[in-house]
């Protein structure tokens, strides 16, 4: 195991970046990866990371830039509340933070402490963690471009909990050239993890990506139409992008805006609904390769 993340760390740094895309694709997606005319979604998704090179990207993964872009595309703050912004970990104090609240490192994805009783975190802890984060470059092993020179930094956001106590459910919206498609709803995330797709009139689609295909079902949101509409503002002129929004009971949030979900080597339980995401999918012709 450590003889092979040292070659793969070796190969990240060494490597021509399209070899080593195509090189990861495969190991983990398990096929050749078809960058020349690619049709897939995730194929596209990997045409996006190497050649779309639009200036706003960076600021959309850019967790403390994403909230300027969403005021100003919407002309109102609809982000989750930002509790504080620490350049470095050293400046962390959890007395000053929400009781419950989630810590994120800006430039890079997944790299998060999610807590509901900051008195349960041992503060030496949390900083080192992000210590060792803000260390590392997202862009290394993801090569997804919109990261390489995203600051690092960490952001506090209050963890959003509604009226049961529950944390919100997280609905993922699909957009294709400023066009919703898909909506997915991640359940059971750190039990037995499964996820569903709903198209935008919320029927249950029969695919999933990452993940097994739910049996459950959710109720259509009551606010599913405002959701829409704020996605379709907020992905307007990019190819591709996943607007992921919370509803805390009866109002709408925008968490994250994903440009590269599962850095587009996640699996589809059905390939037919690859291509056909895919065929969604409109590559800009003028930067075409």
């Amino acid at each position: 195991m450590l003889i092979s993340r040292i070659r793969n760390a070796a190969a990240a740094r060494l490597l021509p970046t399209r070899l080593y895309v195509e090189r990861t694709y495969r190991a983990r997606v398990g096929e050749a990866l078809n960058l020349d005319n690619p049709v897939k979604f995730n194929e596209k998704l990997q045409w996006l990371k190497l050649y779309y090179r639009d200036a706003t990207l960076p600021r959309i993964v850019n967790k403390i830039e994403a909230k300027n872009v969403v005021q100003e595309k919407l002309g109102i703050d609809r982000s989750v509340p930002t509790a504080a912004i620490f350049d470095r970990p050293d400046q962390i104090q959890l007395s000053n933070l929400p009781s419950a609240l989630a810590l994120k490192a800006t430039h890079g994805s997944g790299w998060n402490i999610i807590s509901r009783d900051k008195s349960a975190l041992d503060l030496e802890q949390v900083r080192s963690y992000f210590r060792f984060w803000l260390g590392k470059n997202y862009y290394t092993y993801s090569k997804e471009w919109a990261y390489k020179d995203v600051p690092p930094r960490v952001i506090c956001e209050p963890l959003l909990i509604n009226r049961a106590g529950d944390l919100p459910l997280d609905y993922k919206i699909f957009c294709f050239n400023g066009k919703p498609y898909f909506i997915q709803v991640d359940f059971d995330r750190f039990v037995n993890h499964t996820r569903a797709f709903y198209d935008v009139f919320w029927r249950k689609q029969p695919f999933s990506i990452g993940y097994p295909l739910s049996k459950k079902n959710v109720d259509r949101p009551k606010q599913l139409d405002e959701m829409l509409v704020l996605a379709r503002k907020l992905s307007a002129g990019i190819p591709f992008l996943r607007v992921d929004q919370y509803l805390l009971d009866d109002e709408v949030y925008i968490g994250e805006l994903t440009v590269y979900p599962g850095n587009g080597m996640e699996r589809f339980t059905d390939e037919d609904w690859n291509r056909k995401l895919g065929d969604l999918f409109e590559l800009p012709s003028d930067s075409l390769k």
